[in-house]
């Protein structure tokens, strides 16, 4: 995917976006991926890739919160959602904060989308504070595991909706100063993920 093409897909999508996703298995989802992490009142949390705002109401509304999202269409349904969240309209692959800004960094269903989600994920790393958390929920194809035939072919139809299926989280882990301290299966048999990731001790790089 590009994301000068995503703007364009999810102007599109934007009318139907909490149908399609917004559902009760998505949504519930959502809230187990939230209830693995402490969220306190002072906390700072990014939603990358916020869309239509569907994390929102999940979340705790006496903390300071962003959402950034490259599509203003999605950013207007956000703002019906919310008066208490800043919206703005900024490339994943391209923050523009300060860096460990945030103790947490959302990035639900984003990974999947972006046109470089290795990219994406190291933006995310850099605004996160020292002790913060990010927290990933998407669809990624099991480690060392090819697509089928079948696979490859829906792909291309997702590919056209916005996003991508064959994508595999080592590989955008890879090379990333980030540890994973939990992981599960998620809805549709796995095939989506609920992880949470922290950033490495700087000897541990090293």
């Amino acid at each position: 995917m590009k994301n000068n093409t995503n703007i364009k897909k999810y102007k599109l999508l934007s009318p139907i976006y909490d149908f399609l996703m917004g559902n009760r298995i998505f949504r519930n989802a959502r809230i187990r991926a939230f209830s693995l992490i402490d969220i306190k009142p002072q906390n700072k949390v990014l939603l990358v890739g916020v869309g239509t705002g569907e994390d929102i109401p999940l979340l705790p509304n006496n903390i300071e919160i962003i959402g950034i999202d490259i599509s203003n269409e999605m950013l207007e349904k956000a703002r019906k959602k919310t008066n208490h969240v800043v919206l703005l309209n900024m490339d994943a692959e391209s923050l523009k904060f300060e860096n460990e800004k945030f103790d947490f960094v959302i990035l639900n269903l984003v990974l999947s989308v972006v046109e470089n989600p290795q990219k994406a994920l190291l933006e995310a790393t850099r605004v996160l504070s020292p002790s913060g958390t990010i927290v990933v929920f998407d669809k990624f194809l099991d480690e060392n595991k090819k697509p089928n035939m079948l696979r490859k072919a829906l792909n291309k139809i997702t590919s056209i909706l916005g996003t991508d299926i064959n994508r595999r989280f080592d590989e955008i882990l890879r090379s990333t100063p980030l540890n994973i301290i939990h992981q599960e299966s998620s809805v549709l048999h796995g095939n989506y993920k609920i992880i949470m990731l922290e950033k490495l001790a700087r000897s541990d790089i090293l």
